[in-house]
Order: structure tokens, then C-alpha cells, then sequence
């Protein structure tokens, strides 16, 4: 009998023994629960560095992550237990980085002191109905070289010295594309900014109405939308360039061409290259004027038709052209003749009184 409860005694020791290595084990590679990580942050020439480390191994959590540079999103992304990031930055920038976990701080960029005329670079972006709508601007005074415009599945796209003021380039982007902002910094880049083309609804060309009225010098294109995002027009007459039009979401905009009859007219979407309408310029039932007395020639009125001489379009009561309007004149010289009566009349009696009143004098002497 005592053979078999040693045995048993044995057996536990050794199932207790094995399920004690097997946690140890199982706890020396499963990963640690990553702790919030410590940001540091450093002042570079015309940006500045992020990078975090939690101290944990072999862990494969991320949490979004957002960054804004002066109040505005310029980064979203995935953070991991440990990594990096540049963002190109002016003097005076405030950074700010939003994850959940972690304690809400801002930082202040300023410019080393070795720090020689760095890049004073601003950058927006905005989807529009057929591509990606972005402006450059610079600050300072020296023209801002390096840039590009990396398109994720595309590859990078490099964008012309930005001058001081700025400029507006547009990119074709799938719908739902990433793209990035960067210039050169050391062996690597500095993000400007990143977003996503997110193309608006309802942008086909048939959302954009094109009406053509011919005049007397050409033709009126009137232009309504009812697309969810911006159409950049353009007006050709006769295959050169005759206006343009921003066509606002829901909005309206018109385009006066000078052309002639007979000339062909087309209305396009200026970056896609859709057609949008097309007319020939038809013959107006425009009048021809008729010379003044004076020799100068009247401009036609709104409805094509000539006015007539003396300012007036139309004609004096009575047809027949009637007889001239002499009624102001004729009151005005009567009040002046009143006038002259009056006065003489008044100068006469006058001179009457005064003419008694001295001969009287003389007889009393």
C-alpha cells in the first residue's frame, strides 16, 4: 500500500514542477503590456524631432496618433512601442501630440543659434472634385528648394522653387490616396504635411449646367453646379483660351467670350480635361446704328437696338417724330419777361415821387 501513495506524491511534485517552469517560460516571452512613453522632443534648423521608446520587447501594439503644428493636423499615424519622427517647423511654432495614454503637452520650436536661414515654408491642401489641391507659400525671402510631394503607390513628385508669395499645384490622386509633404533634412526628410485625397461626392461632369446666349459681340456661358466639390473651368473660342471660372460646390459663375459668328466655343474641366459643352457662336439680330446729326455713332442698348439721337430709345408722343418740346423754354422766358415789366414799373413810379417832392420844395422858398 505504500508503494502506490509514494508514487502518487511523486507525480505531483513532478506535475507542480512542470507547470511552474511552463509559466516562467510562457511570462519570459510573452510581451509586456507597453507603459505611455516619455516624448522627447529636439530643436533642429528649420524643424524639430519627436522619438519614444517604452522599454518593452517584442510588443506589437500601435495607437493613433495625431500631430498638429499650430493648431492644425498636419500628421496622423500609428504609433508603436518605440520610432521616431521630423516635421519641418518656422521659429515660434507650437507642436502638440494627441494619443490616448498620453499626457497633454505642447512644444515650442526655436531656432538654434548656428541656425542660418531656414525654410519659412507653409503648406495647405484641399480635394477638390479632380484633384488635390495644393498651396505653397514662403514666408522669407529666399526661394525654397527640395520639396516634394510623395503619393503612396505613386512614388514622389517634385515641386518647382517656391518663390516669396505662393503658388497652387494640383495633383491627379486616386480617391482615398495618402500623400506627404517633405523637404531634405541631413540623410532623411522633414514632414511639412500629410493627408488624404478624399474625392467629394458627386463630381461628374454632368453635374456642371452650361448655357450659351449669343450676343451682339460674342456669347454669354453661364455655368451652374450642383457637385458636392470645386470644378476649375476653362472657356476655349476657336482652340485658344478665352476664360476661366471657379466653380464653386452648388455654386454658379459666368464667362463673357468675344468672338465672332461662326466661332467654336468649348467649356471644359480646365484638370480633368472632361468636356463640359460646346457652341457655335450664332448671328445676333444685333441693329446697325445710325450716325447723329453731330456725326458720332449711339452704342446699341441691352436689346440690340439703337437709341435714338437726343439719349432716348424711344419716340416723343404723337409718332411721327411730333414736333419739338419747346414748353420749358417758353415758361422760362415768360417768367423772365414778368421780371423786366415788374422792375421797370416799380423804377418809374419811383422816379415820379421824387420828382413832386422837389417842385413842391421849390414853391415854399
Amino acid at each position: 500500500m505504500r508503494t502506490p501513495v509514494l508514487l502518487r506524491r511523486l507525480l505531483g511534485t513532478a506535475v507542480g514542477s512542470l507547470l511552474l517552469i511552463g509559466g516562467l517560460v510562457l511570462g519570459a516571452t510573452a510581451p509586456a503590456a507597453a507603459d505611455p512613453p516619455e516624448i522627447r522632443f529636439e530643436n533642429l534648423c528649420g524643424a524639430v524631432a519627436f522619438d519614444w521608446d517604452t522599454g518593452t520587447i517584442g510588443g506589437d501594439e500601435t495607437w493613433a496618433t495625431t500631430v498638429l503644428r499650430d493648431g492644425v493636423v498636419i500628421d496622423e499615424f500609428e504609433m508603436r512601442e518605440r520610432g521616431g519622427q521630423k516635421y519641418g517647423a518656422r521659429d515660434g511654432a507650437v507642436f502638440e501630440i494627441r494619443r490616448e495614454g498620453l499626457p497633454a503637452r505642447e512644444y515650442l520650436h526655436r531656432s538654434p543659434a548656428d541656425c542660418v536661414d531656414p525654410p519659412q515654408l507653409t503648406v495647405t491642401a484641399a480635394s477638390e472634385c479632380s484633384s488635390l489641391l495644393v498651396t505653397f507659400g514662403n514666408l522669407g525671402t529666399t526661394p525654397i528648394t527640395g520639396i516634394q510631394v510623395l503619393i503612396e503607390g505613386v512614388g514622389g513628385r517634385d515641386v518647382p522653387p517656391v518663390a516669396t508669395g505662393s503658388r497652387d499645384l494640383h495633383f491627379r490622386l486616386a480617391d482615398g490616396a495618402r500623400f506627404y509633404v517633405v523637404t531634405p533634412l541631413g540623410s532623411g526628410f522633414a514632414h511639412w504635411f500629410s493627408g488624404t485625397y478624399d474625392r467629394p461626392e458627386r463630381c461628374n461632369p454632368d453635374e456642371v449646367e452650361v448655357r450659351f446666349t449669343d450676343g451682339c459681340d460674342g456669347v454669354r456661358v453661364d455655368l451652374t453646379s450642383t457637385a458636392g466639390g470645386v470644378f476649375r473651368v476653362e472657356v476655349l473660342a476657336g482652340g485658344s483660351v478665352a476664360g476661366t471660372a471657379v466653380l464653386a460646390a452648388g455654386g454658379d459663375a459666368r464667362v463673357d467670350v468675344t468672338a465672332a459668328p461662326g466661332t467654336a466655343v468649348l467649356v471644359r474641366d480646365v484638370v480633368g480635361g472632361s468636356e463640359l459643352g460646346r457652341h457655335t457662336v450664332g448671328e445676333p439680330a444685333c441693329a446697325t446704328p445710325t450716325p447723329t446729326s453731330d456725326g458720332s455713332t449711339p452704342t446699341p442698348t441691352s436689346d440690340g437696338t439703337a437709341p435714338t439721337p437726343g439719349g432716348s430709345s424711344a419716340a416723343p408722343p404723337g409718332g411721327g417724330g411730333g414736333l419739338p418740346v419747346t414748353g420749358a423754354s417758353t415758361t422760362l422766358f415768360s417768367l423772365a419777361g414778368s421780371l423786366l415789366v415788374g422792375t421797370g414799373v416799380a423804377l418809374f413810379l419811383l422816379t415820379r415821387r421824387r420828382r413832386l417832392r422837389f417842385s413842391a420844395g421849390n414853391g415854399r422858398a
